[in-house]
C-alpha cells in the first residue's frame, strides 16, 4: 500500500469524546490503526454519508493516559470519504506494549457532528517472539534462547521487591512490565535517539520507558543489579507520584541503590574515601545530581548510607510516612521536619556522626526547594546511574 502523507496540525490536549447528533445512515467501510513499530502509525478511514464532510479531526493518544492529540489531516470534501494519514514517530515515544487508541470526529455541512467508535491497539516491539513470565507483581517478557536468564532476573525481582516492601515499607499493586533485550543493537530499536556521538559511546543497561514499563539489556553482567535498581524507581515513583515535585535525589536514588541489596565494591570504596578523608558530600548538595563525573560513585555510596542510616535509626515505619509526605506533594525540608522533627542540616550532621566524623559548620543556604525536579524516567548508563 502507498501512504501519501498528510499534512496534519498536531496539539496535545485534554479532551474525551462525547456523544453527538448523527446525520443519518454513516456507512463506515473501513477504520483502522496500525503501525510500524518505532517509524509510524498508520490510521484509514472510509465511509459514505447521506451529508458531505465538511471537517475532520482524528484524535489519537495512549489509552492510560487522558492527552489527546489532534491531527487535522487534508481530504476531499463529499459524500464518500477516503482518507490516510501517517504519524511518524520518533524511536522510543511510546513504549513497548503500551495501548494505543484513536477515533474520528466529523462535522458535516448540515451542522451534524459523528464521532467514529474508539479504536485500539497495543503497540507491541514486534520485531521479536516475545514470551513471558509472571511473578507477583512483575511480568518479565523475552525472546529468544534467554529463557533460563529471564527466570532468574524474575527470582531477582521479587527479592529488590521484598527488600522495598519489607524493608522500606513501600510497594505498588500496578503490573509492571520489564522488556530483556538480548543485544544493545536489539534494545536500540526501542529507545530514544541522542546524539550519533553520544549512542556510539554509552551504552543503555536499563531505563524506564514509562511509569510501569522497563527495559533492560540481558548482555550486561551487572542486569540483576540494573533490574533492582531501575524496579526501585518504578515502584517508589508509582508510590509517591504528584502533581508538585518529585523526590529528592539523595532518596530517590538511596532507595535504589537499597533495593539492589549490598552495596556495590566501586561505590563502597569511594564512600570509604570519602570518610577517611572527611570528604562526603552534603546531604543538600545531594538534592540534585552531581555535576562531577569524578563523584559519581561517591554520591550512589553516599545516597545508600544516608538512606541506611534513616532505616536503622528510625525505622521503616518513618521511612513509609516519609514517602507519604512526598506523595503529597510536601518539599524535602517540611517532609523531613513532619516525619523527623528535622531538617538536612540535622540529618546530616547525624549522619556524619554515626559514620564518626564531625557535623559541619552551619552554613548560610538557598531554599532547596528549587532543587528538587520532576521526576523522569531513570536510565542506567555505565559509569552513571540514574
Amino acid at each position: 500500500m502507498t501512504w501519501s502523507l498528510a499534512l496534519a496540525l498536531c496539539l496535545l490536549i485534554s479532551v474525551v469524546p462525547v456523544a453527538a447528533q448523527t446525520p443519518g445512515d454513516v456507512q463506515i467501510t473501513l477504520n483502522e490503526l496500525s503501525y510500524s513499530f518505532s517509524e509510524a502509525l498508520y490510521f484509514e478511514l472510509e465511509l459514505t454519508a447521506p451529508q458531505p464532510v465538511e471537517r475532520l479531526v482524528l484524535y489519537y493518544g495512549l489509552d492510560a493516559k487522558p492527552l489527546w492529540r489532534r491531527i487535522y489531516p487534508v481530504f476531499e470534501q463529499g459524500n464518500g470519504l477516503t482518507v490516510e494519514h501517517v504519524e511518524e514517530l520518533e524511536p522510543g515515544q511510546f513504549a513497548p506494549g503500551e495501548v494505543l487508541r484513536a477515533y474520528w470526529r466529523l462535522e458535516f455541512t448540515d451542522g451534524t457532528v459523528y464521532t467514529t467508535p474508539v479504536m485500539r491497539i497495543t503497540y507491541a516491539d514486534d520485531r521479536f517472539s516475545w514470551r513471558s513470565l509472571s511473578g507477583s507483581v512483575v511480568d518479565l517478557h523475552y525472546y529468544g534462547n534467554a529463557g533460563r536468564q529471564a527466570a532468574d532476573l524474575l527470582v531477582s525481582a521479587q527479592q529488590a521487591q521484598a527488600r522495598l516492601s519489607n524493608d522500606v515499607g513501600v510497594a505498588t499493586d500496578r503490573r509492571l512490565q520489564v522488556y530483556l533485550y538480548n543485544s544493545p543493537r536489539d534494545m536500540s530499536g526501542a529507545l530514544s535517539q541522542r546524539s550519533e556521538v553520544y549512542d556510539s559511546m554509552v551504552t543503555t543497561l536499563g531505563v524506564a520507558m514509562s511509569d510501569d514499563t522497563l527495559l533492560l539489556l540481558g548482555s550486561d553482567d551487572n542486569v540483576e543489579l540494573t533490574l533492582a535498581h531501575e524496579l526501585s524507581h518504578l515502584i517508589v515513583g508509582l508510590a509517591t507520584d504528584n502533581p508538585y515535585a518529585g523526590l529528592p535525589r539523595w532518596l530517590d536514588e538511596g532507595l535504589a541503590m537499597y533495593a539492589e541489596g549490598e552495596l556495590p565494591r566501586a561505590n563502597q570504596i569511594a564512600l570509604d574515601r570519602a570518610i577517611e578523608q572527611d570528604a562526603l558530600l552534603t546531604v543538600r548538595s545531594m538534592s540534585s545530581y552531581s555535576g562531577q563525573a569524578e563523584q559519581v560513585d561517591l554520591y550512589y555510596g553516599a545516597a545508600y548510607s544516608v538512606v541506611d542510616y534513616l532505616l536503622q535509626t528510625y525505622g521503616r515505619n518513618n521511612m513509609r510516612a516519609l514517602l507519604v509526605e512526598f506523595a503529597r506533594g510536601s518539599l524535602q525540608e517540611d517532609a523531613l521536619q513532619r516525619v523527623y522533627g528535622f531538617g538536612l542540616d540535622q540529618l546530616d550532621a547525624e549522619w556524619r556522626i554515626s559514620l564518626g566524623l564531625q557535623p559541619r559548620e552551619p552554613e548560610a543556604h538557598a531554599s532547596t526547594s528549587t532543587l528538587v525536579g520532576a521526576r523522569v524516567g531513570s536510565t542506567l548508563c555505565p559509569p552513571l546511574w540514574s
